[in-house]
């Protein structure tokens, strides 16, 4: 009797179909495959494909205005999409300071640049808090301009998206020199903007 008990066990046992069980070097060549490649796309992606933007600014005094109480200036912003896609600012605001003091400001309209294009954004700063320019800072900046010596600095804020409280911003710092009897050429700006990976948004 116990003989065809054993011969039951072992036909029940043997008709089991195997589990097929994933070996864990296996598992761990597959995750070090995917992190050496997203490792390597990540260059690729910010060096060939979301190359950052480039930016110049051209600035002229209105007339009259460059050494008055309440100065302004007319603004050409120089923008150059080096990505393949589309890039849009939707707002923006704009600077101009003289020996860390703050002579003018505005906003700076929202633009797009197609891919691989520039424009040119034109826009207008000038005094807003309604307080006069200090006559020794007038001063100073009348004798650096009789000499071309006199430099501004232009900042800039642009905005991609939301407001300045939501929005991914982009900062430019330029230096611009006036005066003397060659006319203003643009100046190439200091660009830092936070990237967001992978973002095809524009």
């Amino acid at each position: 009797m116990p003989q065809p008990r054993s011969l039951h066990v072992v036909g029940h046992a043997a008709s089991q179909k195997p589990t097929f069980t994933c070996p864990r070097f296996f598992i761990s060549d597959v995750c070090e495959f995917a992190f050496f490649t997203w490792i390597m796309l990540i260059p690729w992606y910010y060096l060939f494909y979301d190359l950052p933007p480039g930016f110049a600014v051209q600035l002229a005094p209105v007339i009259g205005r460059l050494l008055d109480v309440s100065p302004a200036f007319h603004v050409a912003l120089h923008a150059g999409n080096r990505r393949a896609t589309e890039r849009c600012y939707h707002h923006g605001e704009g600077v101009v300071a003289y020996a860390g003091f703050t002579i003018a400001s505005g906003r700076v309209p929202g633009f797009c640049v197609q891919g691989k294009r520039q424009r040119e954004v034109p826009f207008l700063l000038a005094r807003q808090d309604g307080v006069d320019l200090p006559e020794h800072l007038r001063d100073r900046m009348a004798t650096a301009h009789k000499v071309g010596a006199l430099e501004l600095e232009v900042q800039v804020r642009l905005f991609q998206g939301g407001d300045a409280a939501t929005g991914r911003p982009t900062w430019m710092w330029c230096k611009v020199r006036m005066g003397g009897a060659q006319p203003q050429d643009r100046t190439v700006c200091t660009v830092f903007a936070l990237q967001s990976w992978f973002d095809f948004s524009g």
